[in-house]
Formats: C-alpha cells, sequence, structure tokens
C-alpha cells in the first residue's frame, strides 16, 4: 500500500505542475566595433622630389634617409641632389608628420634664361 501511496503522490505532484509557453528570446547583437588609435605622437619626414630620383640626405643625422623615417622634433638640415640641377639644401623644422616637396631647377634652364 505504501508502493501506491508514493506512485499516487508522484503522479499528483507531476500533474500539479504547470508549464507555460515561453517564447525564445531573442539574443542581444554585440556589434564589435575596431578601435582606431591615430598615434599623433610620431614624428617623421617624407621628401617628395622633383625629378623623382633626385638624392636625398639629412646632414645633421647619421641614418640615411628613406620615405617615413622617423625623427625626433627638431631642425634638420635637407640637401636634395642631382647631377645637372640646382642642389636644394635647407633647414626644415619637424615636429609632426611632415611631407616636404621639392622641385630641382635643372642647369640647362638656368642658363637658357640667362
Amino acid at each position: 500500500m505504501k508502493k501506491l501511496s508514493a506512485l499516487f503522490a508522484l503522479l499528483v505532484l507531476a500533474g500539479c505542475s504547470s508549464t507555460h509557453d515561453v517564447e525564445p528570446q531573442p539574443e542581444p547583437i554585440a556589434e564589435v566595433t575596431p578601435e582606431v588609435v591615430v598615434d599623433e605622437s610620431v614624428i617623421s619626414l617624407t621628401v617628395v622630389t622633383t625629378p623623382a630620383d633626385a638624392r636625398v640626405r639629412i646632414m645633421n643625422i647619421k641614418p640615411v634617409y628613406e620615405d617615413g623615417i622617423e625623427l625626433d622634433e627638431g631642425k634638420y638640415d635637407i640637401e636634395v641632389t642631382k647631377p645637372g640641377y640646382l642642389t636644394y639644401r635647407k633647414w626644415v623644422v619637424v615636429d609632426k608628420k611632415t611631407i616636404l616637396t621639392i622641385e630641382l631647377d635643372s642647369i640647362e634652364s638656368i642658363q637658357a634664361a640667362q
């Protein structure tokens, strides 16, 4: 009889449980925003020359010039040369990302103008 009572109690309790239809909740969409870091502290120099194959040198430092060379803030002695052209030489202050455009004058054009 105890087994029958336990079975009956179990059936009654199982029938008493209430079930509600639960609608699935939409999962939140997590948008990944790429982090853009602008490093304003990079100080560099690029010299664009005409003619394009002119030689660029920074006279007051040892490293060889290359486009986008990273430098400390300061004054730099820039020299641009090419055979057949007048030499450009000037002190330039570099305190941020700097692009310097230099057009060399040909010696022939200057002689023709005289």
